[in-house]
């Protein structure tokens, strides 16, 4: 799964760059697998329940 330090790295880089280079990261990957990364992951790892 993806995660970040925004906003406390904000003086780094901005939200834009952040989010950009998870998607340039997931580019090659399938429906499921990008779903996995960007929610499916947390979803299951913090038992949260599942989006409607």
């Amino acid at each position: 799964m993806f995660e970040s330090n925004f906003p406390v790295d904000k003086g780094s880089y901005s939200y834009g760059v952040c989010w950009n280079a998870f998607k340039r990261l997931a580019g090659g990957c399938s429906d499921a697998e990008k779903s996995a990364l960007f929610s499916g992951t947390a979803t299951r790892f913090y038992r949260l329940p599942e989006p409607t």
